[in-house]
């Protein structure tokens, strides 16, 4: 991953794993409703706020990033129960907490910045408003000392993340992270029922597709093409994928991680299918280096999370009742061509001369 790529990385990270691990996090923390905070404020932390300028800024980068991408009506896709624009309002709104309680738990660990690192927030912050746009900074509504601030508390949370998982190993073995290709042949427990819904077999049915696995995996066995194999058989595309260990069900890993190339199981049983599967190839030598990053991220954001989690259990947050009526996706939001991550990313991470 570049360098230039992980400061978004991170903001993707932070507010999906915040959504995974921390379901519950704010059911524990003491909210309360107020009408008290100060002029600006959406909500606060203990003694953290959080201000409306500080969401526009994060809302005005992500609302740019993706009409960029997908078109403006994005927004209005549907997402589950909610539309595109509710989801990523509810991400935001996550994120602001977490970024919020991660200053607060750095300070509380004693983590502070150099002299330095507070001239280069100073940096970040400059280049960006010079960046700006007459409209963007109306719409943005803050002055160059108060993004130096939320680059320093930026900085902050990647510091205290960085102490947290200094724990985790950076050798992470082959066969841990190793990514394999595999033809399978698929036998459903599940059918379509009148009404749309996916229901279980009955135990008549879920016999026969026993039978028709084993059928299968007799064949294979014998030495019948595969592919055709998949045709006759396999409710999934004809075809082959590249996995990795945190892709599949235990009782698939342990069946198939230990095929050499061109062997072939006998018949899986997971709780959601049946399977015949071939081993294409047993060791992605490119796939698996990258997958290692994968996988040590993962364990830091598991470590991260436990201790972040019992942190903030029992902190106080305040919310402005109303206040993030202004903040939505579905606003006017003006034209932006500067990126909060990026400059981050080019002044903090700058490669060595």
């Amino acid at each position: 991953m570049s360098k230039k790529k992980r400061g978004k990385f991170w903001l993707l990270a932070a507010m999906c794993v915040l959504l995974l691990c921390c379901a519950g996090c704010k059911d524990d923390v003491q909210l309360k409703l107020t009408t008290g905070l100060n002029e600006g404020e959406l909500f606060r932390i203990e003694k953290k706020a959080c201000t409306e300028a500080e969401a526009r800024l994060f809302l005005m980068n992500q609302k740019n990033e993706y009409e960029n991408t997908y078109g403006e009506n994005i927004w209005k896709a549907e997402v589950g129960e909610t539309t595109f624009a509710g989801q990523m309002k509810d991400q935001l709104q996550a994120f602001l907490y977490q970024l919020k309680g991660m200053v607060l738990m750095a300070e509380s660990r004693g983590i502070t910045l150099s002299d330095e690192e507070k001239g280069l927030a100073a940096v970040a912050a400059k280049e960006y408003m010079v960046g700006l746009s007459v409209e963007a900074a109306s719409y943005l509504g803050m002055t160059e000392e108060q993004l130096t601030q939320l680059y320093q508390e930026y900085r902050l949370a990647e510091r205290l993340v960085t102490q947290v998982t200094a724990i985790v190993e950076d050798e992470i073995s082959d066969d841990e992270a190793r990514v394999i290709e595999v033809q399978q042949i698929v036998f459903s427990k599940k059918k379509l029922a009148e009404d749309g819904r996916l229901v279980a077999l009955s135990a008549t049915e879920l016999a026969d597709v026993r039978a028709k696995a084993q059928e299968a995996a007799d064949r294979a066995a014998a030495g019948d093409t595969f592919t055709l194999l998949q045709e006759t058989y396999s409710s999934e595309p004809v075809g082959s994928i590249r996995v990795s260990r945190f892709d599949v069900d235990k009782a698939w890993e342990n069946a198939v991680f230990v095929l050499g190339k061109e062997e072939i199981s006998g018949v899986i049983e997971t709780e959601d299918a049946l399977y015949v599967v071939r081993c294409v190839n047993n060791l992605l030598g490119e796939e698996t280096q990258t997958n290692k990053e994968v996988i040590r991220q993962r364990k830091k954001a598991q470590i991260f999370y436990q201790e972040y989690n019992a942190y903030v259990a029992k902190l106080l947050v305040q919310n402005k009742e109303g206040g993030w009526q202004s903040v939505a996706f579905t606003n006017w939001v003006p034209d932006c061509d500067v990126d909060f991550y990026e400059i981050y990313e080019s002044v903090f991470h700058a490669d060595p001369q």
